[in-house]
């Protein structure tokens, strides 16, 4: 049901784009993260597009401009560029980068020193203090600038407010749907949910919304009866990007089951809407940053996450944490230390499994999966 749903909503997708651009409408990509106001883009009238593909061959390609200290998924997006090959990059007017890591900073200098693409770096700030709030607002009224001089048209705040309602829609429906999976007779598994998040990055938005609106109409209506004991899993990490599908996979494959991902970029945060008070861009900005859980680039920011994990774990009924990692993310990297401490501590069985999007990590996952799960189920970790 779902898998043929984003199929069909993606099939066309490039070349209504394409037509669109044709036709004067530009697109505006963005990375991934859930620090750029997608609103403010939408409510330009521009195509917004979350660039969130991630694999073997674009990340190879990033090593011919990157050393292999740069995370494979930063490598990824200029491998994407420079290949060419995915439609989806090569139709950006504007590219809005957000400077959460060292790894997408330098994304957006090469891009820009390649001068293959416009772009535009968007400051993020560390904490939520006033004044580095203060900063976050002025940098998106310099992204909203930006954008106005692409599209040729003023961003109103009736506009805002209008896209506004359209996302937090979406969210509202992604969580709806997520929350699905707390019933251990489980109506969609993983895969299916990461891609129609992934899939929300691409679909123009209100017709994702229609679509979901009719997806979780289905979905509520059909709880399938089952007998099944596959441990529950939560996956937790940096990244998950359209097309890093693999361990996803390999954990159905093992007897497992994810019911629920706590990922930074890749998967839209879709937990907390932006409120509509007064001013529509301090409500946006305080919507993203206050608002929400903190990354883990943010200062002070651990114990957020971890209360937040814990909360995860215990309303979806999980068994077990996969910490998924890319390789140089030193920010997840270093955390994963102190959330497996903290996780052990409750009895929280977690593992933590790294990848470099290279195929020929498939069966070492394969076997660590299958060692995880079997130690779950014969642990006193299972319930």
């Amino acid at each position: 049901m779902v898998k043929q749903l984003v199929a069909e909503l993606l099939h066309n997708r490039p070349e209504q784009i394409k037509k669109a651009k044709e036709t004067g409408t530009p697109v505006i990509g963005y990375f991934p993260g859930g620090y750029v106001p997608e609103e403010i883009i939408h409510a330009s009238g521009a195509l917004p597009l979350c660039l969130c593909d991630g694999s073997d061959a674009p990340a190879k390609e990033g090593l011919s401009i990157f050393p292999n200290v740069i995370c494979p998924f930063a490598r990824a997006q200029v491998g994407e560029m420079f290949l060419k090959t995915n439609p989806y990059y090569n139709m950006i007017d504007l590219l809005i980068v957000p400077l959460t890591c060292q790894h997408l900073k330098k994304v957006g200098e090469i891009l820009e020193y390649y001068g293959n693409i416009k772009v535009f770096k968007l400051g993020i700030p560390y904490q939520d203090s006033d004044f580095e709030m203060d900063y976050y607002i002025a940098r998106i009224k310099a992204m909203k600038a930006a954008i106005e001089d692409v599209t040729g048209s003023e961003i109103t705040d009736e506009k805002i407010y209008e896209s506004i309602d359209i996302y937090n829609r979406l969210r509202e429906l992604l969580k709806n749907i997520s929350l699905l999976r707390r019933d251990r007779n489980v109506s969609i598994d993983s895969s299916d949910f990461v891609a129609l998040n992934h899939a929300s990055f691409y679909v123009d938005p209100v017709l994702m919304t229609e679509a979901m609106e009719a997806l979780y109409k289905r979905l509520s209506g059909s709880r399938p009866k089952t007998n099944s004991v596959k441990p529950r899993l939560l996956i937790a990490g940096p990244n998950l990007s359209r097309g890093d599908y693999s361990l996803l996979k390999t954990v159905e494959d093992s007897g497992g089951k994810v019911v629920i991902e706590d990922i930074f970029e890749g998967i839209r945060y879709y937990w907390h809407n932006i409120e509509r008070n007064g001013n529509p861009i301090e409500s946006i900005a305080g919507g993203h940053i206050r608002g929400r859980v903190p990354g883990a680039f943010m200062r002070s920011s651990s114990k957020k996450r971890l209360e937040f994990l814990l909360g995860l774990i215990e309303d979806f009924h999980v068994s077990g944490v996969i910490w998924y990692e890319l390789l140089c993310c030193e920010f997840y990297d270093e955390e994963s230390y102190l959330f497996n401490k903290r996780l052990r501590e409750r009895g929280i069985p977690m593992l933590t499994v790294e990848s470099n999007y290279d195929a020929s990590e498939a069966g070492p996952l394969k076997t660590r999966i299958d060692a995880f799960i079997e130690m779950i189920r014969g642990g006193l970790f299972y319930d």
